[in-house]
């Protein structure tokens, strides 16, 4: 800010410029950091659902002998259980993915987002994460 006998006080156009770029990278940056954090939120969110589930699945193969035959038996079983998790959508709003590979053993995972990279995934996968 210049101030002189003759010259009006007052912000150079350069000062302003230089604020407003700044302000602009500041906010920027913010915004990033904030995108960061929603999208860690998910996967943490949809690892506990993943759990959750899991655990549920493996309380029905000892109450049962078996686990759920197929997503709509599994969903049935959740809801008569009153479990909260019935529509089992991920934070991506995707299904959550569940299979048997025999009366014991069973695949839950989330896709994470991406159904198309495998290394997004959450959970029990065919791939063994």
């Amino acid at each position: 800010m210049q101030t002189n006998g003759n010259r009006k006080s007052g912000f150079t156009l350069v000062e302003l410029m230089t604020v407003i770029a700044i302000m602009a990278l500041l906010s920027a940056l913010v915004l990033g950091l904030a995108g960061n954090a929603q999208k860690t939120a998910a996967r943490k969110r949809a690892a506990s659902e993943v759990e959750q589930l899991s655990s549920f699945v493996t309380d029905y193969l000892a109450e049962y002998g078996r686990v759920p035959s197929s997503p709509a038996a599994l969903s049935n079983a959740l809801a008569e259980a009153g479990h909260a998790l019935t529509n089992m959508v991920d934070p991506w709003g995707m299904t959550y993915v569940y299979s048997n590979t025999s009366k014991q053993t069973f695949y839950l995972y989330s896709y994470g987002g991406s159904e198309t990279n495998a290394a997004q995934w959450i959970g029990n996968t065919p791939g063994g994460e």
